[in-house]
């Protein structure tokens, strides 16, 4: 049995074909499936999908081809996006908690003075003041005794432990970083309350 095959349209046609040899071309790449074909028994040129001889074994050819044209796609733009707003969200967190400890001050009420004895802040008040020597090292001082930094926590507890859980900090020529550390170590050490000493001429 000899089969024909051309390009759709085409005058110039290959002869000779056995069946195998038309689908081996087609799963070649030589003829797609809309070209045509003509067998022994037929009068006209059939487009290759048509003809009924070969319906069944080019099913079997495009059902593969189907399966590897599906591609697994994972989509990373919104977890891109999701991840970036969380960051922008944990920055700006952190600098608001950073800022609120230092410039969060007493507000005045009418049940506290605005002036504080000194016989009240001694007995009330952990006093720490905090100075900028020579070198640029700071000097603390806690209820006038000298404390070196890593020693701080260990005093505040002391003056915890005594009753007081209120803190006045007189810090001068320090940098913010100075203030902001000694209320964490405050904080560690369960004080609840944090004030200013305010000098003046």
């Amino acid at each position: 049995m000899s089969w024909q095959m051309r390009h759709e349209g085409s005058p110039h046609a290959t002869s000779g074909l056995t069946p195998n040899q038309v689908l081996e071309g087609v799963r070649d790449g030589i003829w797609g499936i809309t070209d045509e074909v003509r067998g022994p028994k037929d009068v006209k040129w059939i487009p290759l999908e048509s003809h009924p001889f070969f319906e069944d074994a080019l099913a079997e050819l495009e059902e593969p081809a189907r399966h590897s044209d599906i591609e697994e796609h994972l989509d990373m733009n919104p977890l891109i996006d999701v991840a970036l707003v969380l960051l922008i969200f944990f920055i700006l967190t952190t600098s608001y908690e950073a800022l609120r400890k230092v410039i969060e001050m007493p507000t005045a009420s009418k049940k506290s003075p605005r002036f504080i004895s000194r016989v009240d802040a001694e007995s009330r008040y952990v006093m720490v003041k905090a100075t900028t020597v020579e070198g640029g090292k700071v000097l603390f001082k806690v209820d006038g005794q000298e404390v070196e930094e890593r020693f701080l926590e260990d005093a505040f507890r002391r003056a915890v432990a005594q009753g007081r859980k209120e803190m006045i900090i007189d810090a001068e020529n320090v940098t913010w970083g100075t203030v902001t550390t000694i209320m964490d170590t405050g904080q560690s050490a369960e004080i609840r309350s944090f004030k200013m000493k305010v000098n003046r001429n």
